[in-house]
């Protein structure tokens, strides 16, 4: 987990900071667990407050199961981002929700075309998020976010370190943490060693 200081460094900048904190809405285990969203009603609270809809919309079950599939799906690829394995099937979800959810360009003021949602509702708030992350992946800011390394954490943080290294959301908590455990598994397996050793040598020395 992160402290204040480690938050506001480690967030993504806008528009991507608005994905970040959808996949934050849920990260943790046990008494370490940060949920946000556990219901339709909280998810459209969620969702108004951030723009993505309209206040009155209503939110179906259906639609929250979407949107967290959506969460889940994204998060497989921050796995990826950080070293991880990507299974195929976020990349099916992920096809499979934007596949309701289109964009379309649309050309600013200043003549700067944007991918904007072309469909309304929780459909138009999953299509802009989608946009957001395809804007991202175009501009080279999507590689940077990645979920925290530690799988009891997960956690989404923006990596600002120059070569692009960093591994865990907090290195004062979870990166602190698994460095400790790796220690004692090391500590561990040394000892079981001498202890293997020493049992060799005591069998080689015994008389036949």
């Amino acid at each position: 987990m992160t402290t204040m200081h480690e938050e506001q460094s480690k967030a993504a900048p806008e528009p991507l900071a608005l994905v970040q904190a959808l996949l934050n809405t849920q990260y943790g285990q046990g008494r370490r667990a940060h949920i946000e969203l556990a219901s339709p009603e909280q998810l459209r609270a969620w969702l108004v407050a951030r723009r993505l809809l309209p206040d009155g919309t209503p939110v179906t079950e259906g639609d929250f199961r979407r949107v967290l599939q959506l969460r889940e799906a994204l998060r497989s690829l921050l796995r990826a981002n950080n070293a991880r394995e990507m299974p195929a099937s976020p990349v099916e979800a992920l096809n499979r929700l934007a596949s309701n959810a289109p964009l379309t360009v649309r050309f600013q003021y200043d003549g700067v075309p944007t991918l904007e949602p072309d469909i309304a509702g929780v459909d138009g708030a999953l299509a802009r998020l989608v946009g957001i992350v395809f804007t991202a992946m175009t501009d080279g800011t999507w590689a940077r976010l990645k979920a925290c390394r530690n799988e009891r954490c997960q956690k989404a943080f923006y990596d600002t370190s120059k070569n692009r290294s960093g591994a865990w959301c907090s290195m004062a908590g979870c990166g602190s943490r698994l460095k400790a455990s790796a220690y004692r598994h090391r500590r561990a397996a040394h000892s079981e060693g001498e202890r293997e050793k020493k049992a060799k040598s005591a069998d080689a020395g015994e008389p036949g």
